[in-house]
């Protein structure tokens, strides 16, 4: 059995700084990155994790540690598999679309699911890292997105959540105040995508001669959290 290795050093409100791997030796932090297709390769202690996702119906997601942080097992792990199942949008709430995510290492969660699966309130299920599907969708939706979040974190605490797609160096900050643990680098590709820097202030266009690379921007602004986290002065940067 895999066992992803955790523990809290410091906390402020849903908001947690992770260690993760062997607690005597630990590898990496929260907040921390997830890689995804086509992201330059990063320091594991900036980025822990990698995730592909294999375009099949249902979709398959493979959540990958980039480094030895199950401090049971002398092997590069640990490694997960989970369907994503079919997720409706946030709009279709009172719908259910039949076949929910499997898969309990990494929990995949969407809006519906949270709606409608009453597996996900059983004692024994101990997730060690929630992706919240659709959270690009709540977004649009006035409060979802923050109600989504604090369900979660109140139901499975010892979990790291990322939220896939939503994340940038402008809201790295006020996205782990709330609890999200894992971020990814989507929306800065899609800035540089069309020729945008996106910076803490936000997108902007560069200036003369500035380079698109969109990664300082947001280990800056990891390690800021990082930083606030620890010092007790999150809510502050966030604001």
């Amino acid at each position: 059995m895999q066992h992803l290795g955790r523990t809290v050093v410091h906390r402020d409100r849903l908001a947690r700084s992770w260690k993760l791997g062997d607690r005597t030796r630990p590898l990496s932090t929260t907040p921390g990155i997830v890689l995804l297709e086509g992201d330059v390769e990063l320091d594991i202690n900036l980025a822990p994790f990698s995730c592909k996702m294999e375009r099949t119906l249902p979709s398959k997601m493979y959540f990958s540690s980039r480094a030895n942080l199950d401090p049971f097992s002398e092997e590069l792990g640990p490694n997960y598999e989970s369907s994503v199942g079919f997720v409706l949008p946030p709009v279709l709430e009172e719908a259910n679309a039949g076949e929910m995510p499997t898969g309990n290492d990494v929990l995949v969660m969407s809006w519906q699911r949270l709606r409608h699966d009453e597996t996900i309130l059983e004692a024994d299920l101990r997730p060690s890292i929630i992706v919240l599907v659709d959270a690009p969708q709540l977004t649009a939706h006035q409060g979802r997105l923050i109600d989504a979040i604090i369900a979660i974190k109140k139901q499975f605490p010892g979990a790291l959540l990322w939220t896939p797609g939503i994340s940038g160096p402008d809201n790295i900050a006020l996205l782990s105040w709330f609890g999200v643990d894992l971020h990814d680098m989507a929306r800065s590709r899609l800035a540089k995508a069309n020729g945008l820097i996106l910076t803490q202030d936000g997108p902007r266009n560069p200036l003369e001669g500035e380079s698109l690379d969109y990664v300082a921007h947001f280990e800056h602004a990891i390690n800021g959290t990082r930083a606030a986290l620890a010092g007790g002065w999150l809510r502050n940067l966030a604001e």
